[in-house]
């Protein structure tokens, strides 16, 4: 028995809702982390001592609470206390490398799951089911896996919803509110998606302003 589309439409809304709660997890995760560090790094460089030497100038001698000699410790890594910072501030690597992740992700169950599903319930060719927001994330999607993240100008130009969160010849930085933005994008791509499969042409909203999508199906009558 072949899917609805809208079905299927409201299956890939849930997948790109359950990676905007990952994506505020890990950024309050990163952020926990960050803090937690952050005020460990002033424990241990503690000021225990100032004095003044025969030249007038502030002597500082810190002390730190670790034991370095302590037995049975195992780590997953070593880094210094700064890199560990610098990977979980704001913006960092760590938040970086999960936003990359995400926009992989969204892409590629799009393109490998929800697009095929479509394009059989609609009763159309696969590549009749376009949509801007997925081609952008297409070459995102490429540019990160093969291009390490480094924009050029001829991928750039391609972009048609993204462009502007992104420089020319630089590499991909997914701020917060990229994120927001792509997945803004998405929904509403989805929302003009549904809109073309009903076949409304004056929606009191238009697909520019859907900022979320909400689908309510009324249950349908069991088959004789």
């Amino acid at each position: 028995m072949t899917e609805a589309f809208d079905d299927v439409i409201r299956e890939y809304i849930d997948f790109v809702n359950q990676q905007v709660g990952a994506y505020m997890d890990a950024l309050a995760g990163f952020a926990g982390h960050y803090a937690r560090v952050e005020r460990q790094v002033h424990r241990v460089n503690r000021q225990v001592k100032s004095e003044i030497d025969s030249a007038g100038q502030q002597v500082v001698v810190w002390a730190s609470y670790e034991d370095p000699t302590k037995p049975d410790i195992i780590h997953n890594r070593i880094l210094r206390a700064q890199d560990y910072l610098a990977a979980n501030a704001e913006g960092g690597s760590n938040e970086q490398q999960h936003a990359k992740a995400i926009v992989v992700f969204l892409f590629t169950y799009w393109e490998d799951e929800i697009r095929p599903r479509l394009a059989n319930a609609k009763g159309v060719a696969e590549h009749e089911i376009r949509c801007d927001a997925m081609g952008d994330l297409r070459i995102l999607r490429n540019v990160i896996l093969h291009a390490k993240s480094i924009l050029r100008s001829d991928k750039h130009a391609e972009l048609k919803t993204l462009g502007e969160l992104f420089l020319v010849d630089q590499p991909i930085r997914l701020s917060y509110e990229s994120m927001q933005k792509i997945f803004v994008v998405v929904k509403q791509d989805c929302g003009k998606l549904l809109f073309e499969w009903l076949g409304v042409e004056d929606a009191l909203i238009q697909t520019g302003d859907i900022i979320d999508i909400a689908i309510q199906k009324k249950p349908r009558a069991p088959q004789p």
